[in-house]
């Protein structure tokens, strides 16, 4: 495979190439996404009811489907996400001169509004609603309108195959490695780029190191005052899987809706549905795979009650991506919350009763970290207005910056509270040992907030503390510590009193 810097640099340094237009591909060629879908999406989560009639659409043929659904959607063509070393080449191209076509079997209403947003082409062939302008078809009226000069044609799938057959020399982009092959047999095409690991981009949005947050549904067991039996902590272990599918499954639902404020961002760009790693044509059957997974093994394995603690989590999450998260404060209650219900779910679970104390701690803490995360989306806008899908401007850091820290130390308060009122009921052979956990989470709170004042913490904090070598030691620490306040040798218990 030719680097993409290198394949492109043959269409301006191959002088009767110069006499050829080019014609480009829109969907997964000049867009790693397909507007097709892009348009199915938008109507699915905006104007639903129209489902009814769009198989009634598909009687009149798939180029009238495409034109109907363009007609009642609107994209915007400058979030989609470009190949932007095509683009480049295209620039380059477009001032020496040489002609560009877009061809695409797209709906020329959204083929029209991506050539008027690049102001690169200066020929758009694409689908009227009466002829669906792809493969053979394509490859006829190419044919028909350059025969004369011969044309030049940047695809990317095996609707491809048949116009690179009479493309004078082709390009193909974000192939995968069965095409390579068969394009390579036409002997006239170049294969610039590769697709995204499909099973890679597939793990990175079930966001499976996210998982790690779902251990708070196993707390329960970890501090249950006696030791707890096997059957137990699998059903903790049961319960936590349960959650985490549920989990995965917001968060394919929440990229779906938040695709274009996604694109605008400086990192969520690289998501994998708003990248185009990920077609946005598996979103809704995975997410219902998830959901599906997910309230399965509630159903077979757990109690009832548990199941009914799994759909109100899942309907804060939905309720989160829909409407919550565009709140003022409610977001970060919301958020704070869903990480107490894990908590009380646990409990649930495996019949174990969860204390007053554990829940107000729970919900101090994960405030505390809910505003990490809002100042850290606010100190990356680089607006004045309000951030997109927020309620929040960036006047909002000093109050947040408040807010925040003195939500973390509140949760070291209550610990302390719990450790000096003695409301551990003898799971600890010698509670005292706790207090030694206080400086540490005072340590990590403040040192967190720190970092997110300077600027130096651009993700999410729980993200964060799965991979900063300090804090996973503080979580050594304060593990060690519990430990030894549970199982205290008896030598040590004279030295602390």
């Amino acid at each position: 495979m030719q680097s993409p810097a290198f394949a492109w640099d043959v269409l301006w340094e191959e002088e009767s190439a110069r006499g050829r237009p080019l014609c480009v591909d829109l969907d997964g060629t000049l867009v790693s996404t397909d507007t097709l879908w892009e348009c199915v999406l938008w109507l699915m989560l905006r104007r639903p009811w129209l489902l009814l009639v769009a198989p009634f659409w598909l009687l009149g043929g798939r180029a009238n489907f495409k034109q109907r659904v363009a007609m009642r959607c609107v994209l915007d063509p400058a979030t989609l996400p470009y190949r932007e070393d095509l683009l480049v080449a295209l620039r380059h191209l477009k001032k020496s001169g040489r002609k560009l076509v877009l061809a695409t079997a797209a709906d020329r209403e959204i083929a029209d509004s991506v050539a008027k947003h690049l102001d690169l082409f200066d020929e758009v062939l694409s689908s009227d609603g009466r002829a669906n302008l792809r493969a053979a078809v394509k490859r006829e009226r190419l044919s028909l309108a350059y025969a004369a000069s011969g044309f030049d044609y940047v695809g990317d799938s095996h609707a491809d195959l048949s116009v690179f057959e009479r493309a004078t020399r082709g390009f193909l982009v974000g192939s995968s490695t069965r095409l390579a092959v068969l394009a390579r047999q036409h002997g006239n095409v170049v294969v610039v780029s590769s697709r995204p690991n499909v099973f890679a981009a597939l793990l990175k949005e079930l966001r499976v190191h996210q998982w790690a947050k779902n251990a708070l549904v196993v707390l329960p067991v970890v501090l249950a005052p006696e030791l707890p039996q096997l059957h137990v902590v699998a059903r903790a272990l049961l319960a936590a899987l349960a959650f985490s599918l549920c989990a995965s499954a917001g968060y394919v639902w929440n990229d779906l809706l938040d695709l274009e404020a996604d694109r605008a961002h400086h990192s969520k760009r690289f998501r994998p549905f708003a990248s185009g790693a990920l077609p946005v044509a598996w979103g809704l059957p995975l997410f219902f795979a998830l959901v599906g997974a997910g309230f399965g093994l509630s159903v077979r394995c757990l109690p009832p009650s548990f199941s009914l603690m799994l759909v109100v989590y899942f309907a804060g999450t939905l309720g989160y991506s829909l409407y919550l998260k565009r709140m003022l404060v409610v977001d970060v209650l919301a958020l704070a919350g869903l990480y107490t219900h894990r908590i009380l779910a646990g409990g649930i679970a495996t019949s174990i009763p969860i204390s007053s104390w554990l829940l107000g701690f729970s919900l101090f803490f994960f405030l505390s970290l809910a505003f990490a995360k809002r100042y850290v989306e606010l100190s990356l806008f680089s607006g004045e207005g309000k951030i997109k899908n927020r309620d929040y401007y960036k006047i909002d850091l000093q109050m947040i910056g408040v807010m925040g820290p003195a939500s973390g130390f509140l949760a070291a308060l209550v610990f302390s509270l719990y450790v000096e009122m003695g409301s551990h009921r003898g799971a600890y052979a010698e509670p005292l040992v706790l207090w030694l956990v206080v400086p540490v989470l005072l340590y990590w709170v403040t040192r967190v907030w720190i970092l997110t004042g300077r600027g130096q913490m651009q993700d999410d904090p729980v993200k964060f503390a799965l991979k900063d070598r300090t804090s996973l030691m503080c979580g050594v620490i304060v593990a060690l510590v519990a430990t030894l306040a549970r199982f205290t040798p008896e030598w040590l218990g004279p030295l602390l009193h």
